[in-house]
């Protein structure tokens, strides 16, 4: 039989040969798996399966955190610049308009760098040692095309990649009754990674926007996608999470009914 694509990408990776793979008996769960060639595909099938049934979007306890969208990570012309995320405008703005329009709180982060609180970034960051995103520069405000109403928080004191990490923004959304995290901005598999992990941790829901998202490598964008699909949030499209906002979240109750059915057959 040949070997898929899971399998051998599994050995080369690790550097295995398929000797090396569990056999079935020695690796069993059963009616889930026989072996380790099909526990792979289990997993595989685990990362790409949305768990829509988890919680339900109801839009009065949500929150958009648009991560990051500043201009040195934005704009083409300055030393951070994410392409992808440059591109992703348009729909960032559709998403900030529509949930402003449904009510729903808009929270912007800006990733910030002091001289004393730098961390370990300018050893890991050369662009960010030369004055990217420094503290109170211009290119650290939000990007002009997406800047926040007078109204709207802004979280600028956010010198880590997560967005709670030494800032007050589990008081602010606490404080606003908010349970579910709509996880939008820059990059993917850095800061809107962690601040979804940890979001995860404090206990709020957590919805993943995957094309409201960006990073500056496609595979590291699916690798968080992925991650955050088997195990820490529902991905969405930017589309789908406005639907859900407007017409209530249809997509919730048919999966809990397919997974009823699913157990019942």
């Amino acid at each position: 039989m040949e070997m898929s694509k899971v399998v051998s990408d599994f050995l080369k990776i690790y550097n295995r040969t398929e000797e090396d793979l569990l056999p079935p008996g020695k690796l069993e769960a059963k009616g889930v798996f026989s072996g380790e060639k099909e526990f792979l595909e289990f997993a595989e099938r685990d990362y790409n399966t949305d768990k829509h049934w988890t919680f339900e979007i109801k839009k009065q306890e949500c929150a958009l955190i648009v991560i990051d969208m500043q201009e040195d990570f934005v704009n083409p012309s300055h030393p951070m610049a994410v392409p992808e995320a440059y591109r992703m405008v348009p729909r960032m703005k559709k998403m900030i308009e529509e949930c402003r329009a449904a009510g729903v709180p808009v929270i912007y982060t800006s990733h910030t760098i002091a001289d004393d609180a730098k961390h370990g970034f300018y050893e890991f960051w050369e662009p960010i040692k030369n004055g990217a995103i420094k503290e109170h520069s211009a290119g650290a405000d939000i990007y002009s095309g997406l800047y926040p109403l007078p109204n709207e928080r802004v979280i600028r004191a956010k010198h880590a990649y997560c967005s709670f990490a030494g800032t007050d923004l589990d008081y602010v959304l606490r404080n606003l009754g908010v349970k579910t995290l709509i996880i939008s901005g820059t990059l993917t598999n850095f800061c809107c990674e962690s601040t979804a992990r940890t979001g995860y941790f404090l206990n709020y829901n957590i919805v993943f926007g995957d094309d409201i998202c960006a990073t500056d490598n496609a595979l590291a964008h699916e690798a968080t996608v992925r991650t955050m699909r088997r195990g820490f949030a529902r991905v969405m499209s930017g589309e789908q999470i406005a639907k859900v906002l407007n017409d209530g979240d249809d997509i919730y109750k048919k999966a809990v009914q397919a997974r009823k059915d699913a157990a019942a057959a």
